[in-house]
């Protein structure tokens, strides 16, 4: 994004002095906002407002980890988001929690002894491994473990997740272990549009605003004497921009009261204790999961995030009666006592998702009017 912007504003003779731009999410007012940092006057468009419950960002769980985004981009962005949301972890009223995570493996599927005696490796340059890039970054103090040696360590941390022996009844023999940034969404929202409105170089904005197409962005533009747009219209830009590699990612989870809804009690297997600390758990593999319908906890703010689904061209705005079953068998998997607390709320969005993150100049629209086109859309999971 700051690449992007950096880009926008000197590639030409004179840094743009008016920009509008187009969608409201988390893309939308963190561009608005790097713009303004750089005494660029913003006009913001969106056709919703930012904490609508039909956002995809209001959704969303929040939690730092590259998610269904092949763009090898993402990996880059995604350190510099890490860098960011770990140093507002420390400051006072933050969105941002730091949580321990657990992802439940079957196989090990990690670095092994050979990998560790290969050429490279004695080279200095670093053995093969199929583990993501991200893994590597020390804050997230990233563990790879057995479930036993995970009960080992939970001794200490206290999380609430299932025992050693269930599982390994269930199958899951290995599992990740890291300290992850959980965003509070909504609040973050809500912060960043505080934000944009309240600063001076903010002309207007408007959440009642519908486009058609790109065209009509960049006539809305030359009429407010803007020269550049940038469009984070995300999963609209299917049909603003005639793109048809955009395509919705459905999701579907339930929230539940943080403080209030009743636990199942995780008992630790060797020291008899109640496991009482929150922490992400998750799994894309059976008995619980596959890889497009996940089952996860993640505790965001006030509430307890339970889902999910990675579906594309899934257009359906309900949560079926087979979802909502198995989301609420995820939350009882995942430590809530479902027949005595109810959820919060359910929630049902569709993440942008696209092949390449499409995070460029337009070098041919808007050339007539003399107006600067960029585009910020089709993050998937990862925005």
């Amino acid at each position: 994004l700051l690449l992007l912007l950096l880009l926008f504003c000197t590639c030409t003779s004179n840094m743009a002095s008016k920009v509008l731009v187009v969608g409201s999410g988390a893309v939308g007012l963190r561009t608005a906002l790097e713009l303004l940092r750089r005494n660029v006057s913003v006009v913001l468009k969106s056709s919703r407002h930012p904490l609508s419950p039909i956002s995809c960002s209001v959704g969303a769980g929040g939690l730092w980890m590259p998610y269904q985004c092949n763009d090898p981009r993402v990996s880059g962005w995604a350190m510099e988001t890490l860098d960011e949301l770990w140093n507002e972890s420390a400051t006072s009223e933050s969105t941002v929690e730091l949580v321990h995570a657990v992802m439940l493996k079957r196989e090990h599927k990690g670095p092994s002894v050979q990998d560790f005696i290969s050429k490279d490796y004695k080279e200095g340059q670093g053995g093969d491994s199929p583990l993501p890039a991200w893994t590597t970054d020390r804050r997230l103090d990233f563990q790879h473990l057995t479930v036993e040696m995970l009960s080992w360590q939970n001794q200490i941390y206290r999380l609430r997740i299932p025992s050693e022996k269930e599982l390994v009844n269930l199958g899951y023999l290995h599992a990740w272990l890291f300290r992850t940034p959980i965003v509070d969404s909504p609040r973050q929202l809500e912060r960043m549009l505080e934000q944009v409105e309240k600063h001076d170089n903010t002309i207007s904005v408007d959440f009642s605003h519908e486009f058609g197409s790109l065209r009509d962005m960049v006539k809305d533009a030359a009429e407010l004497s803007c020269d550049g747009v940038v469009n984070c219209a995300g999963l609209a830009s299917s049909t603003l921009c005639k793109d048809s590699k955009v395509i919705g990612g459905r999701g579907i989870i339930l929230n539940y009261d943080r403080e209030a809804c009743k636990r199942n009690e995780f008992i630790h297997d060797a020291s008899g204790e109640v496991m009482a600390n929150d922490a992400v758990i998750m799994t894309d593999e059976a008995p619980w999961g596959t890889e497009t319908e996940a089952c996860y906890l993640i505790p965001r703010g006030n509430v307890l995030v339970i889902g999910g689904s990675y579906l594309e061209g899934d257009t359906s705005t309900e949560i079926r009666p087979a979802e909502r079953k198995r989301l609420l068998k995820n939350a009882q998997c995942l430590g809530i006592d479902t027949e005595k607390s109810e959820p919060t709320a359910e929630w049902v969005g569709f993440r942008p998702a696209r092949e390449t993150v499409r995070c460029e100049v337009d070098e041919t629209a808007g050339k007539e009017e003399g107006v600067r086109v960029v585009h910020n859309y089709g993050h998937g999971g990862s925005g």
